[in-house]
């Protein structure tokens, strides 16, 4: 009865949370914005971003799921982040083998997924591989561009937004020059602490300016009349108080394979059906939960499992199969825009290549800081606490099986032989009404169906073994006794389970890492300096009325810059300011 109320709630809960976002008004959609450090890469760079997130307060998702993919619809990169503040931030090392081609960046909450794709953030990318010379997908004369270092006063200091002020006393730099500029927060009202991200990076003339975090969030067109277009408005759970892992139990018929989908019939027990969750570990450890009458489930995964392999098992004897649901699954595939079929973007890249190059020559890389991890849990969901009777069976001669060993060193525990199997029960066992129901057996932390699997190990395959010959309550599930056996060599991962049974990599969110802050040891060094991105910094916190600095230093690479800030305050009002810079030759 709890089990399906508790359904129920989550069910209620989800649903109502949806309406409220669609119907009443009350309640916003949630949207995001990712701000990269740049809009072209080569192979083997990496990419930095910031991710931030405006919803309702009280109520935002606590993850992102990020998506990297190819002109062919092939996934290179899918990670979730971890939403901290409206904030996210950290780094994708782009593989040195990627092709040359126009990728799109996407990312969305779970809460997003009952919306239309149209509403996930998406935005196209260069990556070229160094190695292709020929750029074919790129049609351009290969006359090298002249840098652009001319000057005007409306590029420079040049604000879109009037929420931040971006104050710079110069337009002009020399190459290796130290450069420094403040952000105050000018017109933000109340007293709100704004997160900002900024990018210097080299302008490649002819690719069209993205939209700001402003524009974007502000975009009205873009957001009316699609936040109801899925028919199916709770299908997916807002991971509001952690990860949610969804899906359902597919009956089969009897002569079906596991590939088969649902049908309406009788193949074994009826929904709903308990399924346990558990990982490898040293200590027996479960969650679970109930699917409801059609054979779905939502299990809110306990911070312990994060990043951890999981057994996901039904525990009734039913024929059915276990389908989890992909949070990267996308149904819109990408078709490339033509933004970048530009005169003079082919020898831009071309350059970009030559440069990194350079680099590689010279081992000059980008030094990468982690700021925080996230890393499981330290609470393990374990089913007891105490250390009952324990057995080391390398403390006694060698048994080559278990059926030995019960008989010899484990206490109170009985089994014999029914029929064409093995049974187990615990002599005198103080529930004598339930006194043919067997213990319940784990083997290194986790369920298994019956004796019959561990009947092969012996003394040289068990570390240990824990026997509770009593009732065991965990939640509303009651067991009728456990024994416990942890392997010398993980042997869990060689059980064939009887009631069906997947294995599902769970996820992990990326740590916050960002590019450390360029400092020359030797601005008259023989070594060249050709970055293209002069500086970038996700972790910037501006309170009202502070005036935050900001320094960095020019490269070798003539040419304009540009200077991009975007950001958000903690109330969820989108902040953004730009300005140009350009850096000349101290010959000229």
């Amino acid at each position: 009865m709890k089990r399906v109320l508790y359904t129920i709630l989550i069910l209620i809960n989800c649903f109502c949370t949806i309406i409220a976002q669609n119907s009443s008004g009350l309640l916003k959609p949630e949207k995001i914005y990712l701000h990269t450090d740049r809009d072209v890469y080569i192979a083997g760079e990496n990419m930095f971003y910031s991710l931030y997130l405006q919803g309702n307060a009280g109520q935002m998702s606590k993850y992102a799921y990020l998506i990297i993919r190819d002109q062919n619809n092939t996934f290179v990169i899918n990670s979730r982040l971890e939403i901290n503040n409206q904030v996210a931030y950290g780094t994708v090392p782009l593989s040195d083998t990627l092709n040359t081609g126009i990728y799109q960046i996407i990312c969305y909450t779970s809460c997003m997924r009952n919306h239309s794709e149209e509403l996930y953030f998406n935005k196209e990318i260069v990556i070229a591989n160094r190695f292709d010379k020929k750029l074919n997908l790129f049609p351009d004369s290969l006359n090298v561009l002249k840098a652009d270092t001319s000057v005007s006063q409306d590029s420079v200091n040049k604000s879109d937004n009037g929420n931040l002020v971006l104050r710079i006393d110069r337009k002009v730099f020399y190459q290796r020059e130290k450069i420094s500029f403040s952000i105050e927060t000018g017109s933000i009202p109340g007293n709100l602490t704004t997160r900002l991200s900024v990018s210097v990076k080299e302008i490649i003339q002819g690719i069209p300016t993205l939209p700001s975090i402003y524009e974007y969030f502000n975009n009205t067109t873009k957001w009316e009349n699609k936040v109801e277009s899925k028919e199916s408005l709770c299908r997916f759970t807002p991971e509001i108080n952690g990860a949610v892992i969804e899906g359902n139990v597919l009956k089969l018929s009897g002569q079906a394979n596991q590939s088969d989908s649902v049908k309406n019939i009788d193949a074994g027990l009826p929904p709903p059906y308990t399924l346990l969750v558990s990982t490898t570990d040293s200590i027996v450890n479960l969650q679970y939960t109930s699917t409801d009458s059609s054979g779905s489930f939502r299990i809110h995964l306990s911070p312990y499992y994060e990043g951890k392999d999981l057994f996901i098992r039904i525990k009734e004897n039913v024929k059915a199969t276990i389908q989890t649901e992909n949070k990267f699954n996308l149904i819109q595939p990408f078709y490339p825009s033509g933004n970048f079929n530009v005169p003079g973007f082919r020898p831009n890249l071309l350059r970009s290549e030559n440069i990194v190059q350079v680099q590689k020559f010279y081992n000059l890389q980008q030094s990468i800081t982690t700021l925080k991890e996230f890393l499981p849990g330290g609470i393990v969901p374990r089913i007891y606490f105490r250390d009952y009777s324990t057995v080391f069976p390398s403390d006694f001669i060698e048994m080559n099986d278990f059926l030995e060993i019960s008989k010899e060193i484990v206490p109170a525990l009985k089994v014999r032989k029914v029929g064409d199997k093995y049974v187990s029960g615990y002599i005198n066992f103080q529930d004598q009404a339930n006194k043919t129901e067997e213990p319940s057996f784990f083997l290194d932390g986790v369920p298994i169906d019956d004796v019959n699997q561990i009947l092969s190990l012996g003394t040289r395959q068990i570390k240990r073994i824990e026997s509770l010959p009593f009732n065991r309550y965990y939640g509303d599930m009651t067991f009728q006794g456990i024994l416990a056996l942890f392997s010398k060599d993980l042997l869990i991962n060689r059980i064939e389970f009887k009631t069906p049974t997947i294995k599902y990599q769970s996820l992990s969110s990326q740590s916050y890492t960002k590019q450390e802050l360029y400092k020359p040891v030797d601005v008259n060094s023989h070594i060249p300096d050709m970055r293209q991105l002069l500086l970038w910094d996700p972790d910037i916190v501006l309170k009202k009325s502070e005036k935050k600095q900001i320094e960095f230093y020019a490269s070798d690479l003539q040419g304009k810059y540009l200077i991009n800030i975007q950001g958000i305050t903690n109330t969820g009002e989108p902040v953004n300011c730009s300005a140009t810079i350009v850096i000349q030759s101290r010959s000229k």
